[in-house]
């Protein structure tokens, strides 16, 4: 069984409170599914540091055991849609790391640059490691009013 802690700055505490996120509830979501996409018989326990920061792009750097969620939008009007927004992002990087740290994909296997981000070529939409992201991003709204 795989169990994940996040260890939140002050920012992202802020975020919770603001948006009406029961971490607990979020945590339980994420260890439903990790464990549903990873079955193990060992017990592992993983801490992530998440890190609010400013701007409107989150990014999750290889290897590491912390994530950068965007404090800010882009482009939403509503509460609604900056709370989704937020959860869609921490779920896009959480999912970034467990391709790291759970199902050892190698970096290299992320083969865009940051210019085909910028330009939203091909070789970034269509890689198939983020589109395993944005497969997560869509379990965050079906399960928004559980998180909330």
């Amino acid at each position: 069984m795989i169990t994940i802690k996040l260890n939140c700055d002050k920012n992202i505490r802020d975020k919770f409170k603001r948006y009406n996120i029961n971490k607990k509830k979020l945590e339980n979501f994420l260890n439903f599914i990790t464990n549903d996409l990873k079955s193990t018989r060992k017990y592992w326990f993983y801490e992530i540091k998440v890190k609010g920061i400013k701007g409107v792009d989150s990014q999750y750097f290889w290897d590491e055991d912390e994530i950068e969620i965007a404090l800010k939008c882009n482009d939403c009007k509503t509460n609604k849609e900056r709370r989704l927004y937020f959860l869609s992002s921490l779920i896009h990087e959480y999912r970034h790391w467990v391709q790291c740290h759970i199902e050892k994909v190698p970096e290299k296997k992320l083969n865009y640059s940051e210019e085909d981000i910028a330009e939203h070529t091909d070789n970034y939409t269509k890689n198939k490691y983020e589109l395993e992201c944005a497969e997560w991003e869509k379990l965050v709204e079906k399960f928004d009013n559980f998180l909330g």
